[in-house]
């Protein structure tokens, strides 16, 4: 293939942000378990040294080689064995490992063995969406006026991240302290568009002379379900995941707190806030209803999301479950199916068929991980990484997981100096279920992709998060040539 991959993360000079914010599906243990989780401690900042890095930058680049060394499939298959053996995790541990630049296979413990794959779902459902649909593809929310019935609809397009007010359309300069303490940063798709530039848009195209209007809402795009029957009520309750509606401001929730309640009405909401918007610039607003465009209505103004780039790095990031799976339900329109949990599934299996990926034995319930009817295999999900890096369309997908030891869930995961800054990754948790995904340098400066799906445990994560940890800086450190 010619290609090498190069790695490089800008680290400020500042202190790095230290992270106890649960995570919807990763840090916090206890939490996405059929058991009641913990109260949700309130995110704080720690001081720790910034990881050096003297790189800039991450990209597959051309014309370099694949010179660095590649190590030896038997030193490696030793340890993913060693790993299986260990008492922190059990003989359902199961491992992949191939080079990232000509796809061999390197480590092999019953890597073709679907299991129970919580939030690395979520890796399936990123690369499916931005490979289908491309990263630069955007969600539209149009307003449609019907002169005839003096009806102006709001029509969902699938964003469920509008701002209130007016979007910040990737200048995140502004950010608060709060927003950037969250996660590592604050998120370029949440508030790119907003409902007053939607708001003002319409007064362009239509003046405020229009007598009483009804505000309509059609979210008949998405059918729901609103909240998927796979996924627990406490997740709901606690802020953990929201409802998975055609159109929402910030996922429903009702305050800026990343695990804020969520709102049982975000459509309603949405359209009494733009109702509210239009009157304040002089139309006068009669009712909010919610229903279908009619057929004498046409579009007079629209705003545009942020690309699927930044969407999907959102919910890899910071292991977004409302977000995931509302994209699962656009790739399943957008490839002419219902925007329903088993569309979504046959979407994302027919673009991962679709980049080479064999889908045999794959079962999604949901896009985020949630389901424990969820089956993935390792292979599957580390062909499905290899094959997004290695295209010139998505090998964005190296910017958008998280890097370990610096930024979202990975923020506090296999923190030593061999993998600190030199590694992605997207975990996964469930009771009974820990596991990993994404790609680490070798000392020898070879990258590759892996996977680690560990089920049928004793509840709790601080264990074989630590095995598996290790076995990742075992790789980051391998210089173990053939």
């Amino acid at each position: 293939m010619g290609r090498r991959l190069a790695i490089a993360i800008a680290v400020p000079s500042v202190l790095a942000l230290g992270y106890l914010a649960a995570d919807v599906a990763d840090v916090v243990p206890g939490f996405l378990t059929a058991e009641p989780a913990p109260p949700v401690a309130a995110p704080f900042l720690t001081a720790s040294p910034a990881p050096s890095s003297s790189m800039e930058g991450l990209a597959l680049t051309d014309g370099t080689g694949a010179d660095a060394p590649l190590p030896s499939p038997y030193q490696l298959q030793i340890l993913a064995q060693e790993l299986r053996d260990d008492p922190r995790t059990g003989t359902s541990t199961n491992v992949s490992v191939i080079d990232l630049v000509t796809g061999e296979p390197l480590a092999d413990l019953d890597a073709d063995e679907p299991q129970v794959p919580a939030s690395t779902t979520k890796v399936l459902t990123a690369v499916a969406a931005a490979t289908a649909l491309g990263p630069d593809h955007t969600l539209s929310t149009d307003a449609a006026w019907d002169p005839g019935a003096r009806t102006l609809t709001l029509v969902a397009g699938g964003d469920i991240l509008l701002a209130e007010g007016y979007g910040h359309h990737g200048d995140l300069g502004t950010a608060s302290a709060d927003e950037i303490a969250a996660f590592g940063g604050p998120s370029v798709a949440n508030g790119y568009a907003g409902l007053a530039d939607l708001a003002d848009a319409v007064v362009d195209a239509l003046g405020t002379d229009l007598g009483t209007v009804t505000v309509a809402v059609d979210t008949s795009d998405y059918p729901g379900p609103a909240y998927p029957e796979s996924w627990p009520d406490y997740a709901l309750q606690q802020g953990y995941a929201g409802r998975v509606t055609g159109i929402a401001i910030d996922e429903g929730r009702l305050t800026d707190d990343a695990y804020a309640q969520r709102s049982d009405d975000p459509v309603g909401d949405t359209v009494d806030a733009f109702a509210a918007l239009l009157e304040d610039r002089g139309i006068d607003v009669g009712t909010t209803v919610t229903r279908t465009a009619s057929s004498g209505a046409s579009v007079v103004a629209s705003v545009e999301s942020a690309p699927m780039s930044d969407i999907v790095t959102y919910l890899l990031r910071d292991s977004d479950n409302t977000v995931a799976e509302q994209v699962g339900r656009i790739l399943a329109l957008e490839t002419g199916r219902k925007a329903t949990p088993s569309g979504a599934a046959a979407a994302v299996t027919e673009a991962l068929d679709g980049l080479g990926v064999d889908t045999t034995g794959l079962q999604l319930y949901d896009g985020a991980g949630f389901s424990d009817r969820n089956r993935i295999t390792p292979n599957q999900l580390v062909d499905a990484l290899r094959a997004a890096a290695v295209s010139d369309d998505t090998s964005g997908i190296l910017d958008w997981l998280p890097v370990m030891g610096v930024e979202g869930t990975v923020a506090d995961r296999a923190g030593t100096d061999d993998v600190v800054g030199r590694g992605l990754a997207k975990t996964g948790s469930l009771t009974g279920v820990t596991a990993l995904a994404g790609l680490i340098e070798t000392a020898d400066g070879r990258w590759l992709v892996f996977a680690t799906l560990a089920d049928g445990m004793p509840p709790g994560q601080p264990r074989p998060r630590a095995a598996i940890d290790e076995f990742i800086g075992a790789l980051a450190g391998c210089g173990c040539e053939g």
